[in-house]
């Protein structure tokens, strides 16, 4: 081969390496600087959500609970603030962090994206309730609100994630709810679950193991030490106290009762859904229809035959078999 061979080879590699390096939108120099924006809109979207968790727990983030929560030195963490203080999401005051309206409506935003990729993950994937926060942490951030939007509609406009948060709507409105740890809850109260906190992944993995789940109501028997004893409707259950203080409750106007099968109510009766009991297809069938966890459903009547019967659900008429009834458990409402 002789130079200008040499010298033709040399050009074509050169090209190609350009290409590679300076293409637009493909090029690796282009990659890795929507790779850095996206890594420091984590950043910040991640500090958003822990000062906005911490108020709503009624105390304020500070730069070293920010780098805690981050995994980052206070010092990366006070440069983080002074980026959100120059872009207007947050102020700092002598107790702490404080969220802007504009800081505020962007930490909603990704709180409403996670919540909703914890209800698909959990309703569609079936991922175990321990592995939704991990999984939807990677990719609240990847979705546009748009997006969002359609996940919402997909799942039939859900007014909670898989363990009892309220999800924030479209415009920004997220719904308040009064709740208690367990530990704290009086010896023979009637109560229902209302949350189960998903850190750590390792607590929450006990208390499913142990049973308990989203609108279960429960009476506490016994508290010591060593385990916390509350009975269900159907028989006892434990936990440890490390694991109890996880689980939220709030009062019930009426003595602790097993869960009914929807198949149960009368025309004219109504129910709010607890949970489904069955799996593959039966289930996405019933999740189609609108009949989520939370959801309220009205017995309207029975066809001609006794079945099927027709239930009101997020006002439109659905016809359900009894063994589809069986399979959703409720409880009443008057």
């Amino acid at each position: 081969m002789n130079a200008a061979s040499w010298f033709f080879l040399a050009l074509i590699a050169a090209a190609a390496l350009a290409l590679a390096l300076f293409w637009p939108r493909r090029g690796l120099l282009d990659r890795l600087r929507r790779a850095r924006r996206l890594a420091a809109r984590v950043r910040i979207e991640d500090a958003l959500k822990h000062i906005h968790a911490r108020e709503q727990r009624g105390t304020l983030a500070t730069p070293e609970s920010l780098a805690g929560k981050l995994s980052v030195s206070v010092r990366q963490a006070l440069e983080l603030i002074s980026e959100m203080e120059e872009g207007g999401l947050v102020q700092s005051t002598g107790p702490g962090l404080l969220l802007s309206p504009n800081g505020h409506r962007t930490a909603l935003r990704v709180i409403r994206a996670h919540r909703l990729l914890e209800r698909y993950l959990a309703d569609e994937l079936r991922l175990p309730l321990e592995e939704l926060h991990a999984t939807a942490d990677r990719r609240e951030h990847e979705l546009s609100d748009e997006e969002v939007d359609e996940l919402e509609a997909r799942l039939g406009y859900p007014q909670q994630d898989p363990h009892g948060d309220p999800i924030p709507t479209g415009s920004g409105a997220l719904e308040s709810v009064e709740s208690t740890a367990l530990t704290d809850w009086p010896v023979g109260r009637p109560a229902r679950v209302v949350h189960l906190e998903d850190e750590p992944p390792e607590a929450l993995a006990g208390i499913v193991a142990a049973g308990f789940a989203l609108g279960m109501q429960i009476e506490v028997r016994r508290i010591s030490k060593e385990r916390l004893v509350v009975w269900d409707g159907e028989g006892e259950r434990e936990l440890a106290p490390v694991f109890a203080s996880n689980v939220f409750v709030t009062g019930l106007p009426h003595p602790v009762q097993p869960p009914q099968k929807l198949s149960s109510l009368e025309p004219g009766q109504a129910g709010r859904i607890l949970a489904l009991r069955c799996e593959g297809l039966s289930r996405r069938r019933l999740l189609d229809l609108g009949l989520t966890p939370g959801t309220l459903v009205e017995c309207s009547f029975p066809g001609p035959m006794g079945e099927p019967t027709a239930y009101r659900v997020r006002g439109a008429l659905i016809a359900l078999r009894k063994e589809q009834g069986d399979e959703i458990e409720i409880e009443a409402v008057s």
